[in-house]
């Protein structure tokens, strides 16, 4: 009854989302997979981005059988620079892509340094600002849409000045605790992305998907003990927003043709975590021009330091 209910939301507000073609990844988590299944149900065109191929033909397979549309799969790893560029390199010679929908996170999992920086900020930040900036290079027009969090207003740079990338990457990494790196990583990001629409006018749209139940908190993970995974993902299911509605945010931002600057879409209703999506001002903190300048620098030393 409950999907019945977001789809008739979905025929009523989002009505262009039909017949496009959608790049996405963090297609196998919650919401990615969520999202997915509504494209689908919309007969647009699909083209996956991800690193689990074999979950990933599972998925086509029965959208495929449900929906009869056609997919393609592009393997893509956050952790893995070459994969990007070959993901470019697939999708150069593919015209017609309308929307890219970036999805793919991680939140709560053990530290690890990978190249001098916490794999963190690779992942969230760093990896899809390289991809994002190349993919536009190659089609301006495309509608790029950040799936964020709230949590990105919990933390910004104050430095002014940083000496090199390594005393850069060695402030991030100096942060423990995970929900504030997480959301440090969230909102460098968008400063990022606001800079390099600034600069070249592309156009970025953010939204986030509220409080749900997803992947990230997933066992696999290991950065928690065997309690927390025996009782908190079943609190979850009681507590949060179904992936199902959470992605409708996403939706939303799809068919938004005319988002001013400075607005954002998220749920609304109790802290703006469980509600049908509205749009909201971000915080003023992301405008800011010295800490624009500033991230836009430091990201685009870490694009060199990766090119050598």
């Amino acid at each position: 009854m409950k999907l019945d209910k977001y789809n008739r939301w979905i025929n009523k507000n989002c009505s262009s989302i039909r017949n496009k073609t959608i790049l996405l990844n963090g297609v196998t988590g919650g919401i990615g997979k969520a999202v997915t299944y509504y494209l689908a149900s919309l007969k647009n065109k699909l083209i996956f981005l991800l690193r689990n191929i074999k979950e990933a033909e599972i998925i086509k397979k029965d959208l495929i059988e449900k929906y009869n549309i056609e997919i393609e799969i592009i393997f893509f790893d956050l952790l893995d620079k070459n994969s990007l560029d070959e993901a470019l390199n697939n999708i150069s010679d593919i015209n017609d892509i309308d929307v890219f929908i970036n999805i793919s996170d991680i939140y709560h999992q053990k530290e690890e340094i990978i190249d001098g920086i916490e794999k963190t900020y690779i992942v969230n930040y760093l990896n899809p600002a390289y991809f994002i900036k190349k993919l536009l290079i190659l089609n301006s027009r495309i509608k790029t849409i950040i799936v964020s969090s709230i949590t990105y207003s919990i933390k910004k740079i104050k430095e002014n000045n940083f000496e090199s990338f390594e005393n850069y990457s060695k402030y991030l990494n100096s942060i423990k605790n995970k929900t504030i790196k997480y959301g440090l990583s969230k909102h460098l990001l968008m400063q990022y992305l606001i800079s390099l629409g600034n600069k070249f006018h592309y156009k970025v749209i953010f939204v986030h998907p509220g409080v749900s139940k997803t992947n990230l908190f997933s066992k696999k993970n290991k950065a928690y003990g065997k309690a927390f995974y025996l009782f908190v993902p079943k609190m979850m299911d009681l507590i949060f927003m179904k992936p199902e509605k959470a992605c409708l945010s996403i939706l939303k931002a799809i068919n938004e043709d005319d988002l001013k600057e400075r607005l954002w879409i998220g749920p609304r209703g109790f802290l703006k975590f469980w509600g049908y999506p509205s749009i909201y001002k971000l915080r003023k903190s992301l405008f800011d021009e010295d800490s624009l300048n500033l991230i836009y620098k430091e990201t685009e030393e870490y694009f060199k330091r990766i090119k050598e």
